[in-house]
């Protein structure tokens, strides 16, 4: 009877915070433990089980936090997060794609419109600043621009009649295709623009997620069972020393 009290005694201790139970068992009732020899530097009527397959391992939170800051997925990974690692790491490859396509279109109809704007209007593109290419989608010549400018605002900066400021579309047509040429390209760099703020967005959040990725291992590891520890009494029986933390 006194035995089954001290062992329902140590059960109840072993499911509390940082419990250590004691149980006191006649060496009979242990044949089935296996059991290591201790340390040789410990008495040797101490005996010790524990746990070997599972190192308890802490992971750096500020570490995660930097390395997924760089590297979208990089901390998740360290912190053991492998599902969430993958989905940060082919989110950025995918941004990143998004971006530098985005780029190349745009400069690819900026190359277009510019062409449009030589071949169909006879226009010198070359060192001019965006609002002479603004001005070509919107006014047949320099001497339209100039007559309708003068009309509503007499302040406004007018082109020279120069052979430089040059310009006068074959067709409404040609005209309205480099304006579509010009906002498609405007169009592209806004999408990159988009991207690389999505990109910035998910760097700052794959770090503060690895962060706290690494915050839920060590809470994780610490809750584990650290092991068993037995030693033989030296008035007989043996003492079962069971270690938690939760």
């Amino acid at each position: 009877m006194k035995r089954r009290i001290v062992i329902a005694i140590g059960l109840l201790a072993f499911a509390s915070i940082g419990a250590r139970a004691q149980i006191m068992l006649p060496p009979s009732q242990i044949s089935s433990l296996v059991v290591a020899q201790s340390d040789p530097q410990t008495p040797a009527s101490g005996f010790s089980e524990v746990q070997q397959g599972k190192e308890r391992t802490f992971k750096n939170p500020w570490r995660a936090f930097l390395m997924s800051a760089v590297l979208p997925g990089a901390g998740e990974r360290y912190a053991g997060a492998g599902l969430k690692s993958k989905v940060f790491f082919v989110s950025e490859v995918g941004l990143w794609s998004a971006l530098i396509s985005f780029r190349h279109l745009g400069n690819w109809r900026k190359e277009d419109y510019r062409l449009q704007a030589a071949a169909a209007a006879g226009a010198d593109v070359a060192g001019k600043d965006d609002r002479y290419f603004d001005v070509l989608g919107f006014y047949d010549s320099r001497e339209d621009y100039d007559k309708i400018a003068g009309a509503y605002d007499h302040t406004r900066v007018y082109y020279p009649d120069t052979k430089t400021y040059f310009w006068k579309w074959e067709s409404t047509d040609a005209r309205i295709k480099y304006r579509n040429l010009k906002n498609d390209s405007k169009s592209y760099y806004r999408k990159a623009n988009f991207s690389l703020g999505l990109i910035l967005a998910n760097h700052l959040i794959s770090a503060a997620d690895a962060y706290w990725s690494a915050k839920r291992f060590n809470r994780h590891v610490e809750s584990g069972f650290s092991g068993v520890d037995l030693q033989l009494l030296p008035e007989g029986g043996w003492q079962v020393n069971l270690s938690a933390r939760f």
